[in-house]
Parts: C-alpha cells; structure tokens; sequence
C-alpha cells in the first residue's frame, strides 16, 4: 500500500506540473498574439493610408466610438474619419510608435508626433504624445470604444482650473464641430476641383485637335483621347481595388487571428484550466 500510495502521489504530481506548464505555454502563445495585435493597430491608426484607416474604424470600432484630443472631441467612426481627413491634409510627416503597454484592456502608446505643416514644410517639430485605445468585448470580438491622445498641451492648460474647465466643456465640443464639419467640405472641394481640372484639361485638348485638324482626324483624335481617358480611369480604379484589397486582407488576417470561432476571449489572454 505504502508504495501504491508514492506512485500515485509521484504520478499526480507530474501531472499537475504537466498541466502547469501547459496553461503557461498557451498564456504566453495568446500575449504574443495580443501584443501583435496592439503594435499593428498601432502603426495603422497613426499612418496616413486612409483606405487602411478606414478599414481599421469599420471593424474595430464600435459605432459610438469617442475621439478626444487635446483641442478637440468627436464621436462616432464617420465623424473620427473626417478629422482624419483634416489632420494628414494639414499635417505632413506620420507619427513615429515608439512603445506600447497592454494589459487586456486598455493600451498605452508612446509616440512621437512630427508636426510639419504642409504650408510651411521647413518647420519640424517633435512633441512627445500618448495615444490611449479603450477595447470592450463584444459578439464578434474586442471594439475599440475610446481612443484618446494626450499632448504635453492638455496638461498646462487643465493646471488652470477655469481655463481648463473652459477648454474642456465648450472649445473642444466646438471645434470638434468645426473640424467634421471642415472634413465634409474638404472632401467635396477636392473631389469638384479634381474633376473640374479634368475636365478643363479635356476641353482644351479637344479645343487644341480641333484647331489643328480637320474632318476625319478629328474624330480619330477624339476616339484615341476617349480611351485614354477610359484607361487611365480604369487604371485608377485597379490601383484602388488593390489598395483596398491589401487593406481587407490585412483587416482579414488580424480578424482571423483575434477572433477564433470559440468562446476564447483572445483580448484578455485569459483562459479556465480544468
């Protein structure tokens, strides 16, 4: 009995260490993958491929996702791309991600963020920044609801208790709607001005072959110019199929990593050990 009893007791022992490091190995497996996760929502978020940032918002984002910034507060994903917008229009230089700390919930992100005006691109400063992502669980897996970057700014003004109560109650509201609104009108403008520039470089090339040509050359010309006109339309098109394409597939492949179809919940790298 004595030596039944010190097998038994050597056996469950191993088997509890056996399941120890098990439990261990798959923790550290699912940290890995979150803090993958983190460093590539990181580096698009702060990019300027906006095909890519708007992908990012589509599918991480929840729809009453809040945007604060030092001069500003929006909410909801459409509003937050059109301070997007704005920002890479003025701004010409990316941020630079220099950290990021992550405990399942909240990520912390150390940056860089090069201001150079595109107006005056002499002009470069660094400023040091946090960008702070707020995740909940969800049906389809961890939405970003919160993201919030803090500037060196935000600290002296709110060090003055009526200033910053100002600053935070009515400038940023305000601005905020100042900035979507200057987003909207942005894309417009750019949009009527790109196809009024085609068209006016149409118009005179057609002016210029009817000028200098006659009868039959004339419509051959305007037959040649009409499909090349449809080709380097086409191309646009395949150039931005393919940029979207890349981004759904990077969107794809993230989606497919953070959000198996089992009941883990891959965000918190948690899991039940029987």
């Amino acid at each position: 009995m004595g030596l039944s009893d010190h097998s038994y007791e050597t056996a469950s022992a191993s088997s509890v260490s056996g399941m120890s490091n098990i439990s261990s190995n798959n923790h550290d497996a699912v940290m890995e993958k979150n803090m993958e996760f983190i460093w590539w929502i990181a580096n698009q978020l702060t990019s300027y491929d906006e095909e890519m940032h708007k992908e990012i918002l589509e599918d991480f984002f929840t729809d009453d996702a809040k945007y604060i910034h030092p001069a500003l507060t929006v909410e909801g994903k459409y509003n937050i791309r059109k301070v997007f917008r704005v920002w890479t229009s003025l701004n010409k230089d990316e941020p630079e991600v220099t950290n990021i700390v992550f405990d399942g919930h909240t990520a912390i992100i150390s940056l860089v963020q090069n201001l150079r005006p595109r107006v005056f691109p002499l002009l470069h400063l660094q400023v040091p920044a946090t960008t702070t992502l707020h995740f909940r669980e969800s049906p389809i897996g961890p939405m970003i609801y919160s993201h919030q970057d803090s500037w060196t700014l935000e600290g002296i003004v709110q060090s003055m208790p009526l200033l910053g109560w100002w600053y935070d109650h009515i400038a940023r509201n305000v601005l905020g709607s100042v900035l979507t609104s200057a987003g909207g009108f942005l894309h417009t403008a750019n949009q009527t001005t790109g196809y009024l520039q085609f068209r006016a470089e149409e118009v005179q090339k057609i002016s210029t072959e009817i000028i200098e040509k006659s009868g039959a050359e004339i419509q051959q010309r305007s037959k040649e110019m009409t499909l090349r006109a449809q080709m380097m339309v086409d191309q646009a098109k395949d150039t931005v199929g393919k940029r979207v394409a890349t981004a759904r597939e990077e969107v794809a492949r993230m989606r497919q990593m953070m959000r198996p179809l089992t009941n883990t919940k891959a965000i918190t790298g948690s899991e039940n050990v029987a």
